[in-house]
């Protein structure tokens, strides 16, 4: 084992040992928000089921255009005309009607003088304002892939589609410990010396964005009560623990030597500017332990890079963040001993990417996130990069991708 070990290969270690939820959950359509498919969706039946006409107007054969037609009757949505049509009849239908097998052409009303016969002076195109049967989906045509995330568009995919239900993933459990006596929540008065606390909240909500559920538990830095916690943990249903602080060099960071005294460290510092002090290990069998600087900016660098894939697999999902590739629109001064994620706005040139860094990279700024596309990767061992060097960029998940 290398003292710093690589991104990927951290993450592969990680992940060898998580065990992905594996119970299904049939849940009414109204309550699968946010859940994650574990079985493919097929469509019962083509969509829409029968031809419709896709506007306010006169159904003909456009065979017998142009010449008079006999209006003989009105298609309401909803309703279904019975009796057999004849060469030169023609039916009033309204938007969303259901179009008889006779006919296959609907003329804008707009187009004729209403009256119980119309006169179509041209030759209409077969086909006119008519959508087709199954035009968005064929019976037994795949419309979700396993592992997708339900958003509100799926729901309303679903809904058309008459499901009442769906298969999705059981929830699993991850427990976040945030550590730091400096650290307080956002309900209480700030006392003197003290912060409020980013890195619980911040992990809880991008926990549930992802399908887990987050517990979120405070944890001073006293070494024996971060033993016993963690102890407690192994005997929980948690699936992942995600900690936050305690994890560096300092007198009270306790967590590198508990992880390799008490359970099984895998790893601790990592190829990774912010964040090189990440460390890993495994509780017990299944129960991972994945430890984060306490610092927000290097946290949620970790998350992108490390913690979001794990999160991903455990709830069924695949998780890659697309990769840019860009210029720099300024020189960067620094040479890199790890390698560095900065956080970047990509700007649009001419066809191509410019990587404009933002100015504040600090590890404990949550600001320069906000502000980001994405991380361009400096290499680990680089020199200062000038102005117009290509380099690669990972986007984030709510930043621009081209």
């Amino acid at each position: 084992m290398t003292e710093y070990i690589a991104v990927d290969q951290a993450l592969n270690l990680v992940s060898s040992h998580l065990v992905p939820v594996a119970q299904r959950q049939s849940v009414r359509l109204e309550q699968s928000l946010g859940r994650i498919l574990a079985d493919p969706v097929q469509a019962a039946f083509d969509s829409p089921p029968f031809r419709r006409a896709a506007m306010d107007g006169y159904a003909f054969r456009a065979s017998d255009s142009p010449g008079v037609f006999r209006v003989v009757g009105t298609v309401y949505a909803g309703r279904v005309w019975s009796r057999p049509l004849r060469a030169g009849e023609a039916l009033r239908v309204m938007t969303g009607a259901p179009i008889p097998d006779e006919l296959d052409t609907v003329l804008e009303q707009e187009a004729v003088a209403p009256q119980n016969n119309i006169t179509i002076r041209n030759r209409v195109p077969q086909g006119r304002n008519i959508m087709p049967q199954g035009h968005e989906y064929s019976a037994h045509s795949r419309v979700l892939e396993p592992g997708t995330r339900l958003r509100p568009i799926h729901i309303g995919q679903l809904a058309a589609l008459g499901f009442s239900r769906v298969v999705v993933w059981s929830i699993p459990n991850v427990l976040v410990l945030v550590t730091g006596n400096e650290v307080q929540t956002s309900r209480t008065s700030l006392r003197p010396g003290h912060i409020y606390d980013a890195n619980g909240p911040l992990l809880r909500a991008l926990l549930t964005q992802m399908g887990a559920q987050a517990t979120v538990r405070y944890i001073r830095d006293n070494r024996q009560a971060l033993l016993q916690t963690l102890m407690a943990a192994r005997t929980q249903s948690y699936r992942l623990v995600i900690t936050t602080g305690g994890v560096s060099v300092g007198a009270r960071d306790f967590l590198p030597d508990i992880l390799q005294e008490h359970f099984q460290r895998l790893f601790w510092r990592i190829d990774m500017h912010p964040g090189k002090a990440t460390a890993a290990g495994l509780l017990a069998p299944g129960i991972p332990i994945l430890s984060l600087s306490g610092n927000p900016g290097a946290a949620l660098t970790a998350w992108y890079l490390l913690a979001a894939p794990l999160v991903a697999r455990l709830t069924g999902q695949t998780y890659q963040l697309a990769t840019v590739r860009g210029t720099l629109l300024a020189p960067y001064p620094k040479a890199t001993r790890e390698t560095r994620y900065l956080k970047t706005r990509f700007v649009a040139q001419n066809g191509s990417i410019g990587f404009d860094l933002i100015t504040n990279q600090s590890s404990d700024a949550l600001r320069s996130f906000a502000e980001a596309d994405g991380l361009v990767v400096v290499p680990h061992g680089s020199p200062p990069q000038p102005q117009g060097v290509t380099l690669n960029a990972w986007a984030l998940p709510q930043g621009f991708a081209p």
